[in-house]
């Protein structure tokens, strides 16, 4: 049983570091560069030496086939000469090129590595470096080499115009410029499949969520109340979705999510944990009063896209059918969930519009069901 276990864990890191050796130009040191060069480089010098030997064979009438004791002097010397030359060649090639690697790309790239981890950390600059202003949603499973970690410091110096200052999450300019054009990517390079879903298949969800009765905090605890709880909410998200989805200051006392899960993930267990979330963690106190109060929230959403096709409705009509999901919360008594649920196609000429402001509108028609917690 032991020795078996010690087979499969020595053919799992072989297979590891297999992959780790073919992630060409984004090696994580010298001897994973070293490996693959050389190979290549051998590879490709014995093809040549190859083709000059039996050319030279073939122009001196001589068999390129014969073992080196059937050969004369003559031709043994060519073959001993192409052998020797592959070999020195091989290796010197790839240790140059190895060299100028480690010289101008891995030393200089790991060192402005070494230097960013080294400055002032803090929960916003972890969020950043994590990632998520170019790759909102993590690829599971998926090793992060350090082009990935370059990619995360770029984006970390550039993304002060997308963020909110004061909950420390994304704004509505990142919503509207690199938000909906990743999602268009997305599904450009991966389309939804037509038939049934399998599991692999990546799924989202669009989440609107309201802070209850927000403007009462401000009038009984004052604005520097409100602030803080609108850090607490920020602050409150961006752990609870981690790398499964992005947090976005919608504006005044909303924030939007974009979420995303495998298949068959109900987004419904999402939602519960908002509303859990804001139950358990977020408060404001008043020194003066003594007072304590609980702060909840009203949340909406949608699956994005609602009807298996990103042609129909933009992101942006999906944020507005979750506004209207979470409008039907605030009305059915707040610090609660909805869902609008996809049910017959709307047809061509239908009444965007009306369908993505007017609830009532949708389900009348019978293209929307509404959807509540049991």
């Amino acid at each position: 049983m032991s020795s078996n276990s010690n087979k499969t864990s020595l053919s799992d890191r072989f297979k590891t570091y297999l992959r780790r050796v073919c992630r060409v130009g984004k090696w994580d040191n010298k001897n994973e560069a070293r490996v693959f060069i050389g190979f290549t480089v051998s590879i490709i010098s014995l093809i040549i030496d190859a083709l000059v030997y039996v050319f030279f064979c073939i122009l001196s009438e001589w068999s390129p086939f014969l073992f080196f004791t059937q050969m004369d002097r003559i031709q043994l010397a060519l073959f001993l000469f192409c052998v020797l030359h592959f070999i020195v060649n091989s290796l010197v090639i790839s240790g140059i090129l190895v060299e100028i690697y480690d010289y101008t790309i891995l030393k200089p790239v790991k060192s402005l590595i070494m230097q960013m981890r080294n400055i002032n950390r803090g929960e916003m600059t972890d969020y950043l470096l994590s990632g998520k202003l170019s790759k909102p949603f993590a690829t599971i499973g998926r090793e992060e080499t350090w082009v990935d970690m370059v990619q995360s410091y770029v984006d970390t110096a550039a993304s002060e115009k997308y963020l909110d200052e004061l909950t420390g999450c994304f704004n509505r300019k990142y919503f509207s410029q690199v938000l909906v054009n990743y999602m268009k990517t997305q599904f450009l390079a991966h389309p939804i499949p037509r038939g049934p879903k399998t599991y692999s298949l990546d799924v989202f969800a669009v989440f609107l969520i309201d802070i209850d009765h927000f403007k009462q905090v401000n009038d009984d605890f004052g604005h520097a109340a409100g602030d803080e709880v609108l850090r607490q909410v920020g602050s409150t998200l961006r752990r609870l979705l981690g790398d499964v989805g992005v947090v976005i200051r919608n504006g005044g006392e909303e924030f939007l999510i974009i979420s995303s899960a495998k298949f068959p993930y109900d987004f419904s267990h999402t939602a519960h944990m908002i509303n859990q979330a804001f139950r358990d963690n977020i408060s404001i106190h008043s020194d003066v009063t003594g007072e304590t109060r609980k702060i909840t929230c009203s949340v909406g959403y949608v699956y994005y896209p609602l009807y298996d096709s990103t042609e129909l409705l933009s992101l942006q009509n999906h944020v507005d059918l979750a506004d209207q999901a979470m409008y039907l919360s605030k009305i059915n008594g707040r610090d609660t969930w909805r869902e609008l649920v996809a049910n017959k196609r709307p047809p061509v000429g239908f009444d965007l519009n009306k369908f993505c402001n007017d609830p009532d509108y949708g389900v009348k028609k019978d293209y929307l069901t509404i959807r509540k917690p049991n």
